[in-house]
Order: structure tokens, then sequence, then C-alpha cells
């Protein structure tokens, strides 16, 4: 009896991690396709996105080939329908500021 409990104990906890998993993939790929939609059509190279987690919260890092390309997501504020995407998907207490990471690859060349 013992046995079978614990062999219950056990499958409950497979079950949940594997619940887990396919839930996170599933919301990572919507988050994907949201990133896709709002820069998608981007005119230069398209960004890459990165993910991340600290303190169990996602972690998203955009980068941009260049700096102009930086700060026109910004100026068009695709910057801020990103973040307010990856917001929607965590509860209040989410501090997107914090999760959501703009950078470009471009460095600056000393002469």
């Amino acid at each position: 009896m013992v046995l079978i409990i614990i062999a219950g104990i056990i499958l409950s906890i497979v079950a949940l991690f594997t619940y887990w998993h396919f839930k996170q993939k599933y919301i990572e790929s919507r988050q994907r396709a949201d990133f896709m939609r709002i820069f998608g059509d981007w005119k230069s190279s398209l960004p890459t996105l990165e993910f991340g987690a600290s303190y169990g919260w996602g972690t998203f890092t955009v980068t941009f080939v260049s700096k102009q390309d930086l700060e026109f997501a910004i100026r068009n504020k695709l910057t801020e329908d990103f973040k307010n995407c990856i917001k929607s998907y965590y509860s209040s207490r989410f501090r997107v500021e914090d999760a959501v990471y703009f950078t470009h690859s471009e460095t600056d060349q000393l002469q």
C-alpha cells in the first residue's frame, strides 16, 4: 500500500513538471509570435529575441543590428508595444521594465 502511495506521488510530480514544461513552451511560442507580429516587417535586419529567467519570472532581450534600428523602434513605440504584450502574460507583480531589455549589437569604432 505504501508503495502505491509513493508511486502515485512520484507520478503526480512528474505530471506537474511535464505540464509546466509544455505550458512554458506554449507561452514562449505565443511570445515569439507577438515578437514577430511587432518586429516581423522590419525593413532592416530582423532583431533577435532571447528568452531567459530571473527569480521565476521571464526575461527577454531584443537585440537590434544597429543603434539606428533600436532608435527607430523606440521612436515608433514598437518597444512599448512589445513590453505591453509581454506584460499581458504575467500578474500585476511582474515588472516589465526590469524584464525586457532592448540593445543593439553595433560596436562603436574608435578612430
